[in-house]
């Protein structure tokens, strides 16, 4: 028999939340902590880690009896998590179109928006949002995308300038794929 067998997270956050560990608990720990680190960083009561300590339980202790600024707390806080995550992961979209990449400037504003297009996407599917094409895609379509994708891509880089100096794009395509030709030959 396991030791953790029969544990299930969901019924621990819910016990959790029984006893007031979102309500009290979670709250006063975040003004606590917050506030001590503000005190801590503006030195307003000197080097006294102390009086800042107890300043910080003290408005912690009065916002977790004030119930009602702790429900807003409560239905503000997951909302600002999750633009934050938005963000985050916006920012990290987009950092596949970095400014320092060989695109030129309206490659990589046309890569940066769709990224935020794609994450607006993303986040209306995953809400339950009216988000088109969720439920019509189908994997002929996603296969129809890639293929017209690559032709693009393969088109564009025969037909664009050498900004470099070191060949076309096809000469760098048959490098990426090790099939460079010889210098005499063009």
């Amino acid at each position: 028999m396991a030791l953790f067998e029969n544990v299930d997270f969901n019924d621990a956050v819910n016990s959790f939340a029984d006893i007031g560990g979102f309500d009290v608990v979670l709250p006063f720990i975040l003004v606590f902590a917050v506030t001590f680190a503000v005190l801590r960083k503006i030195r307003l009561f000197g080097e006294n880690k102390n009086v800042d300590a107890i300043v910080s339980l003290i408005l912690a202790a009065f916002l977790v009896s004030a119930t009602d600024i702790v429900q807003i707390l409560i239905g503000f806080l997951p909302r600002v998590s999750m633009i934050v995550l938005v963000l985050l992961m916006l920012i990290l979209v987009v950092g596949v179109f970095k400014r320092d990449s060989e695109w030129n400037n309206g490659m990589l504003l046309a890569g940066v928006v769709v990224a935020i297009l794609a994450v607006i996407w993303a986040l209306g599917a995953a809400a339950d949002w009216d988000v088109p094409l969720v439920d019509q895609i189908t994997d002929q379509d996603i296969g129809t995308l890639i293929v017209i994708g690559v032709f693009v891509l393969v088109i564009w880089l025969i037909v664009r300038d050498p900004g470099d100096g070191q060949g076309g794009g096809f000469d760098k395509l048959l490098n990426t794929l090790g099939l460079k030709r010889a210098e005499g030959r063009r």
